[in-house]
């Protein structure tokens, strides 16, 4: 990252993009629950190996 000039505060400010958030709560809310004991196609390597 670039070191700002002495004196100047940069902060970066981002709009809320409502309509990203509501698709992202969407497919939580959508995904089925996993139990502590059971096993996710997530958890397998070969399946993260393939989806990269």
């Amino acid at each position: 990252m670039i070191k700002p000039p002495k004196g100047i505060e940069f902060r970066r400010e981002f709009e809320p993009d409502m309509e990203r958030m509501v698709q992202a709560l969407k497919v939580v809310l959508e995904s089925p629950t996993v139990k502590p004991n059971q096993v996710s196609l997530t958890d397998k390597a070969s399946v993260r190996e393939e989806s990269a």
